[in-house]
């Protein structure tokens, strides 16, 4: 294994950066239990009910610090044979299955969906003023009728946004701990899971499935796209008299309707990011985009969010379906299908998987057969 690969190099310093957080926080938790996040969760991970906190502090403390010793001797060292590199693997293994698996909760994934709600509003005042100023008749109208739309909805419901920016920011500034620790745990994971992935690229199997889903990156980019949207129409539905989801119309108030708009409008944004994977605008900035249009896109602009979103809904699958086990089989199954996280993220896992290696081939087609021979060698 070469440890002179930039990315691999980049993704283990934060690997072990995060093993050494976790290891602070499992020792201060350990010794202070009173401190600890986890157990203040409305629904706490599964494996704290499974084997108390004590337990899984102190298998947190010992799993952190061996991935922290390793990381930190991978990046002394600039290559590392085959054999250490399989154990490498393990321990990263390790690594997602506790931080990533052990510690996901429903907290999680509804915390990441609150936060992207707020942000709605915001992108789409960037969109409208970045077409405003990219020039074309159509695309200033696009820009304007978006600004306009946005302004005429606070004008008309101002009392409600601020019910709504007033309840909801406050309970998410009150959990912000808890919000700073799922999300390190998520990067924790998902880097050691990234790192799991490059250790073990020469591999036989790693590579065919990556050339697999070069292959079928389109099939599978429509296939992850579809993830999000039983959660989004299900939010639509509390805009009418038969709410998905929500309860009885009759306890929606209307700062609640507006509030499953924004969540479900968040939702049609992951589709449409999804989609660019397999788009012209997925490979080259759009030319209103400002500063960057027209210029390719970074692989790792798309690479990054992607595997970190996948990664939150694969961590997240397994609280989710058991969350949903406890409410009766029908009821189970509205939910696993409203939350679809089992299906979700491994097809955006593989989506983005494919997208790298089309891009990979389009910038250079040589890479492709480089990486092929690497693998057979």
């Amino acid at each position: 294994m070469d440890m002179t690969y930039r990315p691999l190099r980049l993704l283990l310093l934060l690997a072990t950066i995060s093993s050494l957080i976790s290891a602070g926080l499992g020792i201060r938790w350990l010794l202070a239990p009173g401190t600890s996040v986890l157990t203040a969760m409305t629904i706490p991970p599964p494996l704290l009910n499974l084997i108390g906190p004590g337990p899984m502090y102190a298998a947190q403390i010992v799993v952190a610090l061996l991935g922290a010793a390793t990381g930190a001797a991978l990046l002394a060292v600039r290559e590392v044979p085959g054999r250490i590199a399989r154990l490498v693997a393990v321990v990263g293994a390790a690594q997602v299955l506790l931080f990533g698996l052990g510690f996901a909760s429903f907290t999680t994934l509804a915390g990441t969906g609150y936060l992207l709600a707020l942000v709605v509003p915001v992108i789409v005042v960037a969109c409208g003023i970045a077409l405003l100023r990219g020039g074309g008749p159509v695309r200033r109208a696009v820009g304007a009728g978006f600004l306009l739309l946005l302004v005429l909805g606070l004008v008309a419901s101002r009392d409600v946004v601020g019910h709504v920016i007033g309840s909801i920011l406050p309970a998410l500034l009150a959990d912000a701990a808890l919000l700073l620790t799922t999300a390190h745990v998520l990067v924790e994971g998902a880097a050691w899971a990234a790192v799991v992935v490059l250790v073990l690229r020469t591999s036989g199997t790693v590579g065919r499935v990556g050339d697999w889903t070069r292959r079928h990156c389109r099939a599978l980019t429509l296939l992850a796209a579809c993830g999000p949207l039983p959660y989004a129409l299900a939010r639509l539905t509390w805009l009418t008299p038969w709410p998905v989801l929500g309860g009885s119309a009759a306890e929606m108030d209307v700062t609640t309707r507006v509030w499953g708009l924004m969540l479900s409008t968040g939702a049609w944004l992951g589709v449409l990011l999804t989609i660019g994977l397999i788009r012209p605008w997925g490979e080259t900035f759009p030319r209103w985009f400002p500063a960057v249009g027209g210029r390719p896109v970074p692989i790792a602009t798309a690479a990054i969010p992607g595997f970190t979103v996948a990664a939150l809904l694969c961590f997240a699958a397994v609280p989710v379906v058991l969350s949903a086990a406890t409410i009766g089989p029908v009821a189970a199954l509205a939910f696993a299908l409203a939350f679809p996280c089992w299906f979700w993220g491994p097809m955006l896992a593989l989506a983005v998987w494919g997208y790298i290696g089309h891009r990979r081939s389009t910038i250079d087609p040589r890479a492709a057969d480089r990486s092929r021979s690497r693998m057979g060698a």
